[in-house]
């Protein structure tokens, strides 16, 4: 505003006298553009006090009381107060009061954090928790942030881990995603043991550096609104699935096997190289029919061992899914072999000989990467319309191609929507898929539509059984 004053070319002593007419409050409020900082001052015409507020979410606002915004000294000291703060994320818990007061006695300010680990700490933290998480070049990346961060030792504080950021890598530089994934792995690990996330490691901090990364990239950011859901995932029907499979199966049955297993029973690729079997009570007789076993975190990408069910049974026999179990099995595992190494020594083979020792595959996204290629290079294209944010299909929109992952995202759509799995919870949807609750309800449930959750919500409770 004062470098638009300046540029009317007016008289110095008219800018002067301008300016003057101006409340304290005002004039702050055109110095404080001057500052870098995320927060901007903000007052209520029928309140005296101070608030200021966050750039980027008008609606979250701090108070300063007690400094008021018609009294020259708490607007000096507001001022002062929000130079200091600039980018810096604030605390849940800041006490505005006590800051005041040290700027008023002319104190050095501090925003302390509540950080009790070293950074040797946290590295040790993060390092256990990602082999118990993570395996693969994705686990190698994060090993070298982890030990880079450890090493350099920025302050804890967010404006220090962007200094730090930033001091490798431009923002569009793969580098600088690798370590903003590195970051993320660090505040999971510190959220697991402590219990809530570091103030100075945010979850919405680092969200934002990678939605500024994608858009120097170009990329679409996954997730971000309803219009973007679209462009993510394949849903194809039961009546679709079945017409590609029925066309593939004689002249490629191991891939139709894969894929439909897949689907059936809510599998990530490589978990089809782990199961053990199709559990064979008498399907009229026994809810456990059809059962399939995924192991858990010493083998697959799943933090706990799971079982899972079908949730079209009838594929069972129509796609000989029992019966070609171990045939099929054998044959996808001569395709693509699992690297089994010792869980106590990564660089030794695992011979099954110590009991305590299950043993780790350290090669699954090489396992989960031949069904891709297979649909991708070999087998006729899997193509399906996709639903918008609210589950309908536009018949007038081009079918897209279908990626075995997608087939995943199938099951959990059909046990949330079909009537026949109305009575299966969202807890146990997220058990059979081998992840938590708040995983399947973030990457699932938004493909459901709001009619849909509204009659599964409904779908159990009946009123009327309470009425006289």
């Amino acid at each position: 505003m004062l470098n638009l004053i300046y540029n009317l070319d007016l008289p110095s002593g008219y800018i002067i006298r301008l300016i003057m007419k101006l409340s304290y409050f005002d004039r702050i409020k055109i110095n404080s553009e001057e500052i870098s900082s995320k927060y901007g001052f903000y007052k209520y015409p029928t309140r005296p006090y101070i608030f200021i507020y966050l750039k980027a979410n008008k609606n979250k606002r701090f108070s300063l009381n007690p400094l008021q915004h018609q009294l020259y000294e708490d607007c000096q000291c507001a001022y002062k107060l929000l130079n200091y703060i600039g980018d810096s994320e604030l605390p849940s818990d800041l006490d505005f009061k006590q800051l005041i007061e040290k700027v008023k006695n002319n104190e050095p300010l501090q925003i302390t954090q509540d950080v009790t680990q070293t950074w040797d700490e946290i590295k040790q933290i993060t390092l256990k928790y990602i082999e118990q998480t993570m395996k693969g070049s994705s686990a190698k990346n994060v090993r070298a942030t982890i030990n880079k961060v450890s090493a350099d030792k920025p302050s804890f504080d967010w404006q220090a881990i962007i200094k730090w950021l930033k001091k490798y890598h431009m923002i569009d530089q793969r580098g600088f995603l690798n370590n903003l994934d590195g970051l993320e792995q660090i505040r999971q690990a510190i959220k697991e043991q402590d219990g809530k996330e570091p103030d100075w490691l945010k979850r919405e901090n680092l969200l934002e550096q990678r939605t500024l990364h994608n858009q120097s990239k170009g990329k679409k950011t996954r997730y971000l609104t309803n219009s973007d859901i679209g462009d993510i995932r394949g849903i194809p029907t039961r009546n679709e699935a079945e017409k590609y499979f029925d066309k593939i199966k004689n002249d490629f049955p191991l891939q139709t096997w894969c894929l439909v297993m897949m689907m059936n029973y809510g599998l990530r690729n490589h978990e089809l190289h782990h199961i053990e079997e199709i559990t064979s009570e008498d399907e009229k007789s026994s809810t456990e029919f059809g059962w399939v076993y995924v192991a858990g975190e010493w083998r697959t990408k799943s933090k706990f061992e799971h079982w899972t069910f079908p949730i079209f049974p009838e594929w069972i026999k129509k796609y000989k899914l029992k019966e070609d179990f171990r045939m099929n099995q054998h044959l996808l595992r001569k395709k693509a072999k699992m690297n089994i190494v010792s869980a106590f020594d990564k660089t030794k083979t695992w011979t099954g000989e110590d009991p305590n020792d299950r043993g780790v595959c350290d090669n699954n996204s090489y396992l989960g990467n031949w069904i891709t290629e297979q649909l991708r290079a070999k087998l006729p294209k899997f193509r399906c319309r996709i639903p918008d944010a609210k589950g309908v299909i536009n018949k007038e929109d081009k079918p897209r191609d279908i990626k075995p992952y997608d087939l995943r995202h199938t099951w959990a759509i059909t046990v949330a929507t079909d009537k026949r799995w109305s009575g299966v919870s969202d807890g146990e949807a997220a058990m059979a898929m081998g992840h938590d609750l708040s995983t399947h309800i973030k990457h699932y449930q938004r493909w459901i539509s709001s009619e849909a959750i509204r009659k599964k919500a409904m779908s159990n409770i009946k009123f009327k059984d309470y009425l006289d």
